[in-house]
């Protein structure tokens, strides 16, 4: 049976960072910062408080997994350097920090402009991501910016209530399309999330690690592991 949907993950499949967001976001805090009129915190400290709070959001999203907004992240930093921030102060930063992913940072996967373009005549696409602290709304801004009409669907952890490798979640995209779970092919990167949940809902897999290629012992590999999406192409023909 031919593949009819290809549904892929946002971060480290779609999009890399050339650098981490953690500088953008910590000159964002430190702005706000400043414009509440808060002084005697270092960047060192911001830096640390971000990196504890990242180990509390990691642990969240693998235990329960579902993922921290924003909103949730910041008020996970704030405690951490021993000061509060005016709601409305808040509410600007929490929208603000979102938007560190457009600051030209955040770009588009090697290939992957030309192989969606490729892989979209006759298919449905689709995103099924895990959000940080930018959410859905956001990631989907730079989708539809680099690949205007191609993706039909986007399936956000923060909208859903739910992250990967739910199966609630991959159920979604055979709900929204009307397929069958063998016409389906999810691409991610993470075994644990993307390659475990798409094999629980009996889709196909392929695991992208042209970005990072994470060892996860105890989790079964994709069905194929590419690093070049020009091979993706083939792939979805062969299956």
């Amino acid at each position: 049976m031919a593949i009819k949907v290809v549904t892929f993950d946002f971060w480290g499949t779609l999009y890399r960072n050339i650098t981490s967001l953690k500088h953008e976001r910590k000159a964002r805090i430190r702005h706000y910062l400043d414009r509440g009129g808060i002084e005697g915190v270092s960047d060192e400290a911001i830096y640390e408080a971000m990196a504890d709070s990242w180990v509390i959001w990691d642990a969240i999203w693998r235990d329960e997994q579902r993922t921290l907004n924003a909103k949730e992240f910041l008020m996970l930093v704030f405690p951490r350097l021993g000061i509060t921030l005016e709601p409305q102060l808040f509410h600007e930063l929490s929208e603000n920090i979102q938007e560190a992913i457009f600051t030209g940072n955040t770009v588009p996967t090697d290939h992957i402009i030309e192989v969606i373009k490729q892989i979209s005549d006759g298919r449905q696409l689709g995103i099924i991501s895990d959000t940080g602290v930018s959410s859905g709304r956001y990631l989907q801004r730079l989708i539809d910016r680099d690949h205007p009409g191609k993706f039909a669907f986007g399936l956000y952890s923060d909208e859903l209530g739910m992250a990967k490798p739910q199966i609630g979640v991959f159920k979604q995209v055979l709900a929204i399309t009307g397929c069958q779970a063998h016409e389906v092919v999810h691409v991610g990167d993470l075994l644990h999330t993307d390659v475990l949940g798409a094999r629980e809902a009996g889709m196909h897999s392929v695991r992208y690690i042209g970005v990072r290629n994470v060892e996860e012992e105890g989790y079964a590999e994709a069905d194929h592991v590419i690093d070049d999406y020009r091979l993706l192409p083939g792939i979805i023909k062969e299956l």
